[in-house]
């Protein structure tokens, strides 16, 4: 059943926008009604350029969990999801199952698909990806990029056919977007919480929304200031060293798996010179045939420092490689790739090409290059390096857009709760500690044993997410991070 509910988008549109209701995944709903709460789902029509809303419109998917309280708190919590590219809807489910449970007892839970990308439309999701997908897993490290380019060139020329209008996706507008959807549901305030990009997202609307937010929780935090592209290669070595120190002071892992430094990085060095070749079988899937070079092992390892249960790994596959036992690494770091190509790639670096690309200069990486030497040949493997990423922007044909707009520091003394895991290869403690300098109210919290996204992963986060957002101007108890336990190697 669907109903339709006409309404006024701000008080200077010329038209009425259809707010449509819409039957929700049977998933979410299956796993929604497992913890004994209901859900509804819709669409609410917004311009796809809020400069000229005449120059086509957006359908901006939500989902909406309804509190079980009998008088939960007017100001719902909103979930925002990072990438750029995301989507909200596809994450709800393990989302909910997760964590954002544990808030839905006193309050709503709303979770919007940002513009470009999940069920909102049009969908810049790049198909050609997906349908190309063993291809790329089973390319060879030298022509990695040029594929990935060449692939994102077709799906770049397939969404410029539909009369997108590539610079109207950016986080200015997504976070309108998100505003608009918000009125539209009838709420004057409410709470955020933001992980990775969407803290990012979460920050512009702190700049550009203030009277509309009463709390927000910054996890895994991107602040807008951060160069990005460059300083993912710092903190992936610094990841790193977190990574082999808390082995070397384990003593299962150090006895199993010991010198594991050394053993990694001579392993990086050997496999670009001789990549090791593994058989993959998946249930249902063709057998591949997957080239591990020195840079893709590095771009697994990254990747897998996410995530608690990959970084329990970690030490146990680089084991594996280094006895030329390649066929369970392989196995787990597709997992990885593959979930890469379902990310809204158009969406992903429209985004990023005019907020982040062109930040860096050659100076930077040369500084790069003198701490961390052996990266040089690196840089040219993923389709973000150096060698391509000024390519790929022009294929996107997304110019930057001004600094002061989109890369400034955000200053606000809304509260806000910023989380940061001590082994994230890529935003570090240290991107908390950049954005809460312009932030009044600001309490900042470093858990140690986790990677990106805290509150999925941590319980201590969790409860002091929860004091928190029940008394934002308050600093909430944080003396359980003391007691959280150090990670059980596999």
């Amino acid at each position: 059943m669907s109903f339709f509910l006409l309404f006024a988008l701000c008080p200077q549109a010329q038209n009425q926008r259809e707010h449509k209701r819409v039957d929700c995944q049977p998933d979410l709903v299956e796993e929604v009604l497992r913890f004994g709460y209901g859900v509804r789902c819709g669409y609410v029509t917004l311009p796809q350029d809020y400069d000229e809303p005449a120059g086509g419109a957006l359908q901006i998917h939500y989902s909406f969990i309804k509190s079980r309280s009998r008088n939960p708190q007017p100001d719902p919590l909103v979930y925002l999801v990072g990438g750029p590219g995301s989507s909200g809807s596809a994450l709800l489910q393990i989302s909910f199952r997760n964590y954002l449970h544990v808030f839905a007892g006193e309050r709503d839970i709303i979770v919007i698909d940002q513009r470009g990308t999940g069920l909102s439309q049009p969908s810049l999701a790049c198909e050609e990806a997906e349908r190309r997908q063993n291809e790329i897993l089973q390319s060879r490290h030298h022509e990695h990029a040029e594929l990935l380019l060449d692939i994102l060139s077709d799906c770049q020329a397939r969404l410029a056919q539909q009369g997108l209008r590539f610079a109207s996706f950016h986080s200015g507008n997504s976070a309108r977007d998100i505003y608009e959807v918000l009125r539209t549901l009838g709420y004057a305030e409410w709470n955020l919480v933001g992980v990775s990009y969407g803290s990012r997202l979460a920050l512009t609307m702190m700049r550009d929304y203030p009277g509309s937010l009463r709390s927000v929780m910054l996890d895994s935090v991107y602040p807008p200031q951060a160069d990005i592209y460059i300083d993912s290669y710092f903190h992936g070595e610094r990841a790193l060293t977190v990574l082999f120190e808390a082995c070397a002071a384990s003593e299962s892992c150090s006895r199993r798996y010991p010198d594991l430094a050394a053993v990694f990085y001579r392993l990086y060095e050997r496999l670009n010179k001789e990549p090791l070749m593994a058989k993959t079988v998946g249930r249902g899937q063709q057998a591949l045939q997957i080239e591990i070079s020195g840079y893709r092992m590095y771009d697994w390892v990254f990747n897998w420092l996410y995530e608690l249960p990959a970084i329990q790994l970690i030490p146990q596959m680089v084991f594996a490689l280094a006895a030329g036992l390649g066929e369970l690494p392989a196995q787990f770091g597709i997992l990885f790739e593959r979930s890469m190509t379902r990310l809204s790639l158009g969406m992903h670096y429209t985004v990023q090409c005019q907020e982040e690309f062109g930040g860096a200069d050659a100076r930077d990486y040369g500084i790069l290059l003198k701490a961390h030497p052996h990266l040089s040949g690196y840089l040219s493997y993923p389709v973000e390096g150096t060698a391509t990423l000024s390519r790929l922007c022009a294929i996107w044909q997304a110019q930057a857009r001004p600094a002061a707009i989109a890369n400034a520091a955000v200053s606000s003394d809304i509260p806000a709760l910023l989380l940061s895991g001590n082994f994230d290869p890529i935003t570090p403690p240290g991107y908390a500690d950049l954005a809460a300098a312009s932030l009044s109210r600001a309490y900042t919290y470093v858990l140690p044993h986790v990677g990106h996204g805290v509150l999925r992963s941590d319980e201590c986060a969790l409860r002091i997410a929860q004091a928190f957002i029940r008394q934002p101007l308050r600093e909430p108890d944080s003396s359980c991070i003391a007691a959280t336990r150090p990670i059980a190697f596999s």
